[in-house]
């Protein structure tokens, strides 16, 4: 990770910290369990939703979605990943993107097989996408060996309207397998008071060389 792009997560981090403490960031239910399938055949259930409530006041130059999936290809390290890597990894991140200019919503979903994920975010402008995909590859450089990752941000303001344009479905049937234990604002939270300090420190450090 460069230098700007752990000064950009620093800051995130911070301040989603801020709106978690304040209750801007919400858990919204009313999405669990419903399926998306995406152009290819592949189906993912929500497992998570996460809100920023102030984030409609915001000034936007125009919505955007990002369409994040992950595939993690080598059957060996299916189990382990998603074990010991991804669902911290998942939770440990959502103080950087909820605290990043621009973000408003974020749908998690597990796909039917295991080693399957889709992230679909909600941006105030393509460039706030944008800036996010910068930051995030950064944070899954070391990992990119054990599958493949796809970004894809298209001018839509809601996921809803993104799906509703055909480029995806809902589906009604939930698949059964590979659903990730939801996590709660309280755990979510801590995390992002730690990563905030070691961020902040990491980046201190680094100035002092």
């Amino acid at each position: 990770m460069n230098l700007r792009d752990g000064a950009t997560l620093g800051r995130a981090a911070l301040r989603s910290v801020s709106y978690l403490l304040r209750g801007d960031i919400e858990f919204p239910e009313g999405r669990l369990q419903d399926t998306v399938e995406t152009a290819d055949g592949t189906t993912f259930v929500v497992y998570r939703e996460t809100v920023r409530r102030s984030a409609g006041s915001d000034e936007a130059e125009g919505g955007a979605v990002l369409v994040f999936r992950m595939r993690v290809t080598d059957p060996a390290a299916r189990g382990p990943f998603r074990t010991a890597l991804f669902d911290p990894l998942a939770n440990v991140a959502t103080p950087f993107f909820a605290g990043l200019p621009g973000f408003r919503r974020k749908l998690w979903l597990a796909g039917e097989q295991p080693g399957e994920f889709l992230e679909l975010y909600e941006w105030g402008s393509e460039a706030d996408a944008r800036r996010f995909v910068d930051a995030l590859r950064s944070l899954i450089d070391p990992v990119d060996h054990a599958g493949t990752v796809e970004f894809d941000v298209v001018p839509h303001d809601s996921v809803e309207e993104y799906v509703e344009s055909g480029q995806a479905a809902w589906r009604e049937a939930p698949p059964e397998a590979n659903r990730p234990p939801r996590r709660t604002a309280v755990f979510t939270g801590l995390a992002g008071i730690g990563v905030a300090i070691a961020a902040g420190y990491a980046l201190r450090k680094r100035l002092r060389r």
